[in-house]
């Protein structure tokens, strides 16, 4: 084998080794979230993970949880899945949230037009309007 399969393999193990402690801590570190209900220490998570503190240090600089900007949204799974039991449970008001949040309902929402409008009026008065506006830059040069 040459040197430089040795190193792809070499470094083929690294990235395997990289992301598969990136998932365990990433999964630890939601975990305890929910656990503790505030933000983890390396400690905490080096402990639940079973790695080296120094290991969490460099893993939690790079963890992202996107595309969820915010990092309680991970909590965001439990959250619809109280939601869909308490529907399936009887709960108007969940069974309601579920439909705005995942079927995209929205409430009938009904527009009263008060009083009468004479389109005729509207139109003369826009086409006046428009004239003014026009004609005044031309007023605005001095003879």
């Amino acid at each position: 084998m040459s040197e430089s399969n040795k190193n792809k393999d070499s470094e083929s193990n690294k990235n395997i080794t990289w992301q598969l402690n990136h998932s365990i801590i990433r999964d630890s570190y939601v975990r305890l979230i929910k656990k503790l209900k505030r933000k983890p220490t390396y400690d905490e998570v080096s402990k639940d993970a079973n790695l080296s503190i120094k290991t969490i240090r460099e893993h939690i600089n790079t963890l992202k949880f996107e595309p969820q900007k915010h990092p309680l949204r991970i909590l965001s799974d439990d959250i619809l899945i109280s939601i869909a039991n308490a529907a399936k449970g009887g709960s108007a008001a969940s069974q309601k949230l579920w439909m705005q949040i995942c079927e995209g309902w929205t409430e009938k929402q009904i527009m009263e037009h008060t009083g009468d409008m004479n389109i005729n009026d509207a139109r003369e008065k826009l086409i006046e309007k428009l004239i003014n506006a026009t004609g005044n830059k031309g007023n605005n040069k001095k003879s």
